[in-house]
C-alpha cells in the first residue's frame, strides 16, 4: 500500500515575515486612500473565480480607478517581489518535508496563482524535494480547496493507494481533505499578525507543527 502525503503551502510550510498590507505598501508606496481595500476586493473576487493571475486583475482595477503613476505589469512585478521577500520556511518544516519525501510520494496542494506559488517554491529550493505541485488557479486544475476537484487533481498528479493532507486551515484543508476520502492533519498556526488562522474545533488530528504531523505520519511519535 502506497500512501502519498500532500502539504498546504502558505502558513503551513511557509510563513510570512510581514502583514499583507505592509507588502502592498512596499509595492505601492504612497498609495491613495482606499486603494488597498479596493485591491483586496478585486483580487479575491478574481481569485475565487480561478483567474490565472488575480494579481494582474487587482492592479488593473487600481490603475483604472486611482491616480497611480505605474502600469499594472510593473505593480504586479513589484508586489510579487515584495511578497516573495516576505516569505520564510522554518528549518523544522523543511527538515520534516525532506524526511517524509524520502519515504513517501510527496506533493504540494495549494490554493493560489500558479506563477506566484511556484516562485515561492523556487525561492526556497523546495521544487526538487517534492514529486508533484497542484495549484488551484492553474487552468489544468481549476478547483479550490475545499472543493473535491483539487484533491482529485492531486490524485491524478501523484497516484497512490491512500492520501494524507497537512494544512493550517480547518474548513478548507481538513474538512476538504476528509470529504475527498483523505486522512488529514491540522497544523495549529498563526497569521502574519500573530492571530490564530481559524477557530478549529478540538480534533484528535490537530498538531502543533509540520514536524509533529510528519512524525505521526511516519509513526515516529511513539504511538
Amino acid at each position: 500500500m502506497t500512501t502519498a502525503v500532500f502539504f498546504d503551502l502558505d502558513l503551513t510550510l511557509l510563513r510570512y515575515t510581514a502583514e499583507f498590507e505592509t507588502i502592498f505598501d512596499r509595492a505601492v508606496p504612497d498609495a491613495p486612500e482606499g486603494a488597498y481595500d479596493r485591491y483586496l476586493s478585486v483580487f479575491f473576487d478574481a481569485f475565487e473565480d480561478l483567474a490565472v493571475d488575480p494579481y494582474a486583475v487587482g492592479f488593473e482595477a487600481l490603475t483604472d480607478e486611482f491616480d497611480i503613476d505605474d502600469d499594472p505589469e510593473a505593480l504586479v512585478a513589484r508586489y510579487a517581489a515584495a511578497e516573495l521577500a516576505a516569505t520564510t520556511v522554518p528549518a523544522s518544516a523543511r527538515e520534516a518535508l525532506v524526511r517524509v519525501a524520502d519515504r513517501r510520494p510527496t506533493g504540494i496542494l495549494t490554493n493560489g496563482a500558479p506563477a506566484v506559488q511556484r516562485a515561492k517554491f523556487e525561492r526556497h529550493d523546495l521544487t526538487d524535494v517534492v514529486d508533484a505541485v497542484v495549484v488551484s488557479n492553474d487552468p489544468a486544475v481549476a478547483s479550490r480547496k475545499p472543493d473535491s476537484g483539487i484533491f482529485e487533481a492531486a490524485e491524478t498528479a501523484l497516484p497512490a493507494d491512500d492520501y494524507v493532507y497537512v494544512g493550517d486551515t480547518y474548513d478548507e484543508d481538513v474538512v476538504g481533505a476528509r470529504n475527498a476520502g483523505w486522512e488529514a492533519y491540522h497544523v495549529g498556526g498563526e497569521g502574519p499578525d500573530g492571530d490564530p488562522t481559524d477557530d478549529a474545533p478540538d480534533d484528535p488530528a490537530s498538531v502543533e507543527s509540520v514536524a509533529d504531523a510528519v512524525a505521526r505520519i511516519l509513526g515516529e511519535d511513539g504511538a
